[in-house]
């Protein structure tokens, strides 16, 4: 492993159980000498993605705030949608969510407030499961045979146990009715009574949806909506977000 990689190994070792870190840890994730470990978290913290606290312990530092806010601010997906969901909010009175898939992680980047009393398990940048829930299953859809494939091969049990099939040719047959409805509905699936409506988003003419846009609603007010009504509204948002981030990015 280069250098360069290692120091970026040693922020992937930060997490919401482990927020901070001592040399002596990252020595032992890393596999490397104490003192390569001091010299690594030196240069992190020379650049500002690390600090070094009181007790001599790391954590991460105010150049990752600076990147987030460089992140929010050029995302075109963001910069498209976040007016349109500020919109669908308001007009649905419930709250709406960005989420992105990249790489192999699915993590929501925004969420459009309505109704403060909804406490989610998950916000922006906390990774979420790949297979449970609105948003996952109305990106998989789009996904071609080949990407699918890989997901199967590496997440066989999970895929079985979310209910997306116990094959390949099972797991393709429920995300293409996914991809024929241009939307899903979940229930209970992420959360206990929570239900969301999402659609997926895009940013070029491939075919292969980057996110998904998420009404979320409490499940026992499900049977009192225009469900009809409220995916349309979802669809559309989700198809003008992503014409004009395709714009924004045409520019």
């Amino acid at each position: 492993m280069s250098s360069i990689a290692k120091l970026l190994s040693i922020l992937e070792l930060f997490s919401e159980s482990r927020p901070f870190l001592s040399a002596e840890q990252v020595a032992t994730e890393l596999d490397c000498s104490v003192p390569s470990a001091y010299r690594y978290l030196r240069e992190l913290v020379e650049s500002g993605m690390l600090l070094r606290f009181v007790g001599g312990e790391y954590g991460l530092g105010p150049r990752i705030i600076r990147l987030d806010y460089q992140l929010r601010v050029s995302d075109p997906l963001l910069k498209a949608g976040q007016p349109i969901m500020r919109e669908l909010a308001g007009h649905s009175g419930f709250d709406v969510v960005m989420s992105r898939w990249y790489g192999n992680e699915l993590v929501d980047t925004h969420r459009e407030t309505h109704d403060t009393s909804l406490d989610l398990r998950y916000g922006r940048g906390r990774p979420r499961p790949l297979f449970l829930g609105a948003a996952p299953k109305a990106i998989l859809s789009t996904f071609p045979k080949a990407r699918l494939a890989i997901l199967f091969e590496q997440h066989a049990a999970e895929i079985t146990s979310s209910g997306l099939g116990n094959s390949l040719e099972a797991f393709r047959s429920k995300l293409l009715k996914i991809r024929r409805a241009g939307f899903y509905l979940s229930n209970g699936e992420l959360e206990e009574g929570i239900s969301a409506v999402a659609s997926p988003l895009f940013t070029d003419d491939s075919g292969e949806a980057v996110g998904a846009l998420a009404l979320v609603v409490p499940s026992h007010r499900l049977q009192l909506l225009n469900l009809d009504r409220l995916v349309e509204s979802v669809k559309e948002a989700a198809a003008r977000t992503s014409s004009r981030a395709r714009a924004i990015i045409e520019r």
